[in-house]
């Protein structure tokens, strides 16, 4: 499996680097991560007896607040996060949970049906092309009852990776040019950015049943894309 940041992917090293403004990318993201998590729990109504996996956690994130599934989520002792780094702040921040770490070989180190639902945010346009995008929600799907996986939407005026307005509505080539001669070439490449809209997502699992898509709105527009299976609240 490629890089999974987690939810809070804007904070990595590469972002701080390139970004043309980070605080920017802070206003504009912390708004939509309550929605996230406020659209999760409609959907999935948090049970005590769930088990839950958080889906590319980012361990090195030094706020507690950026982690802000754990942050919201009220039974902390049936959490475990996984990503491809060591723990690190994650688990200091929430001992509570589990955390078990994977690696890039395109399997989640978990057995079928292992959880009763998974929180999967800002992860599956890092995986790489369709191809690799349906495989990594076929194993999501693989260990989970049911999930919600988010993604941002590609028609959102703002790309969030680089903070730069409508190029990445240009044809792909296009913008991944742009990308590269702005100076953003980790995310000018299709393994380390693949955006969506909601019919490319919905595309990647044409024929899984009990699929519900959903859009978090911000700012007037659909920020994310969400896909949910398995929805409790419909």
């Amino acid at each position: 499996m490629e890089a999974q940041p987690h939810s809070s992917e804007h904070t990595s090293v590469q972002y701080r680097k390139k970004a043309i403004s980070y605080d920017l990318n802070q206003r504009l993201v912390r708004p939509r991560q309550q929605a996230i998590y406020d659209l999760f729990a409609k959907l999935f109504p948090p049970q005590p007896n769930w088990k839950v996996l958080d889906l590319g956690v980012n361990g090195s994130l030094e706020s507690r607040d950026e982690y802000f599934f754990e942050a919201s989520y009220p039974y902390l002792h049936n959490v475990v996060g996984s990503g491809l780094e060591d723990a690190n702040y994650f688990s200091r921040f929430f001992p509570e949970t589990t955390y078990v770490q994977g690696d890039r070989s395109g399997r989640l180190p978990f057995a079928d049906n292992e959880f009763d639902v998974v929180f999967c945010n800002a992860v599956i346009e890092h995986v790489g092309g369709n191809a690799a995008q349906a495989g990594f929600l076929r194993e999501i799907f693989r260990v989970s009852k049911r999930c919600f996986v988010s993604t941002p939407n590609r028609w959102f005026p703002i790309e969030m990776h680089t903070v730069l307005p409508l190029v990445h509505y240009l044809p792909t080539p296009m913008y991944r040019k742009i990308f590269q001669t702005l100076g953003f070439e980790f995310f000018s490449k299709e393994e380390n950015l693949n955006l969506l809209d909601r019919r490319a997502f919905r595309a990647l699992v044409p024929n899984e049943p009990n699929i519900k898509m959903c859009g978090v709105p911000f700012l007037g527009f659909t920020a994310n894309i969400v896909l949910a299976r398995g929805a409790v609240e419909n």
